[in-house]
């Protein structure tokens, strides 16, 4: 039981960027984020807004919807932020089903630190992503 309190007390409390085009599913990441004591810097449901807010302040951790309004879709602002930080820990969240697919087509995300989560996912998956991303041994 004691290994069960010291894990909890040392696993990383996250920073997390989150962008999805459905406001209430923005909602519901950050607040289950938020209980789970990682801190929601902001939520995003416009491409361009995001890319300005990177270089203000860096995350730990970013979720980031394949198919959204704009010019732009998932795996662009994944290769825009991964272009000025290239260590940074990325979760896709997803109803695409070929999405790992579609990544493969572009090289700067060959050994970058990214997860795919098809929809419908559970809250704890999105939780364990983050985590392991962000502890594995690329960052």
């Amino acid at each position: 039981m004691s290994g069960l309190i010291i894990m909890e007390e040392t696993r990383k409390r996250l920073t997390i960027m989150i962008l999805d085009d459905e406001e209430d599913i923005l909602t519901l990441y950050s607040d289950y984020l938020s209980r789970k004591g990682h801190r929601i810097i902001k939520t995003y449901i416009n491409s361009e807004t995001i890319l300005d807010d990177i270089d203000i302040e860096r995350p730990n951790a970013y979720i980031i919807d394949y198919r959204l309004p704009g010019n732009r879709n998932g795996i662009e602002v994944a290769s825009e932020i991964l272009k000025k930080f290239p260590s940074s820990c990325i979760t896709f969240i997803t109803a695409f089903e070929f999405l790992d697919h579609e990544i493969s087509k572009h090289e700067i995300f060959y050994d970058k630190n990214i997860d795919i989560l098809i929809k419908p996912v559970k809250l704890r998956q999105i939780e364990d992503s983050l985590l392991s991303l962000v502890h594995s041994d690329t960052f």
